[in-house]
């Protein structure tokens, strides 16, 4: 079954699969920096920490990201897009990577959808579904000759129009070409559980931030739903999601956090009123409602 799952990686490394196999550890303070840029026109709040399995069907309005140095990640449902062209001028702000890469499928939708930039310039696009293409930009990648020779064919299909291939999968193909894993099945070198994020809440408290989305669980009696939780009874030692990854994303539990998290608004950053007035909202701006760059 494919994932419903959209993230961006910036990457000023040459080979962000080896970084990432060797063991990545969230930078703070670039990370907020990073989301500062990212969310200059809206407020976000930290609630805690996690890891990327978990952004995989996460709630539409959590974010997932993290700065390691060399290779940063942002992950959420407010990515989704059929025109990654519409992130460029987007990218290009927040001044992070010197190569970009896009993967968006959208189960719902049917979409698959995956882009890559170097040095800001497009020069990979493609989004389609099952039978249709909607874009197809730029020279395909070698990891895409065995789809477009029929290699990986739908189901049956009684559709004509039909693909040779889904493009969720061709989506999920890239990624683990350019990240060294996917997240349709399990990576015998590198597991999404694997890599640490922080996890933002976007817009108003909705009364859930004590519950703290991951692909394990963080003590033998985590509760499994958010109304089985007792804050009395809950275990004092148990941390904040992300910190002893191993287990298949399927396993996702929501798991009450006990220790207080700071909760910290990221201030927007002053835009004067004419550049406010120049910029059109972008995916995750329409998204939320709000006029932000994304």
């Amino acid at each position: 079954m494919l994932p419903n799952i959209s993230v961006l990686w910036f990457i000023d490394c040459d080979d962000p699969a080896a970084e990432l196999r060797s063991g990545v550890y969230i930078d703070p303070a670039q990370t907020t920096d990073f989301m500062d840029k990212a969310f200059a026109e809206t407020e976000i709040t930290p609630i805690g920490t996690s890891d990327l399995a978990a952004a995989v069907n996460g709630v539409d309005n959590r974010v997932f990201a993290a700065h390691f140095g060399s290779v940063a990640v942002l992950a959420g449902a407010s990515l989704r897009t059929a025109e990654p062209s519409e992130l460029t001028s987007y990218l290009a702000d927040l001044g992070v990577g010197h190569t970009w890469a896009l993967v968006s499928i959208d189960q719902d939708t049917d979409l698959g959808c995956f882009a890559r930039w170097e040095h800001g310039d497009i020069q990979r696009a493609f989004a389609g579904t099952s039978s249709s293409i909607k874009v197809d930009a730029g020279l395909p990648h070698p990891f895409e000759g065995p789809f477009w020779a029929g290699e990986h064919p739908q189901a049956e299909t009684d559709d004509p129009l039909a693909l040779p291939f889904h493009p969720g999968l061709l989506a999920d193909a890239a990624h683990h070409a350019w990240l060294g894993f996917g997240f349709r099945d399990a990576e015998p070198m590198l597991d999404p559980a694997s890599i640490p994020v922080t996890v933002y809440r976007v817009g108003p408290d909705d009364g859930r931030d004590q519950y703290i989305e991951s692909s394990v669980a963080l003590s033998a009696n985590a509760a499994a739903h958010p109304g089985d939780a007792d804050p009395g009874t809950a275990d004092p030692g148990v941390e904040a999601a992300g910190e002893s990854p191993g287990a298949a994303p399927e396993d996702r539990t929501e798991t009450f956090v006990t220790e207080p998290i700071e909760k910290v608004a990221v201030p927007a950053t002053a835009l004067d009123a004419d550049e406010k007035h120049a910029r059109t909202p972008g995916p995750i701006s329409r998204y939320f409602g709000f006029r932000g760059r994304l």
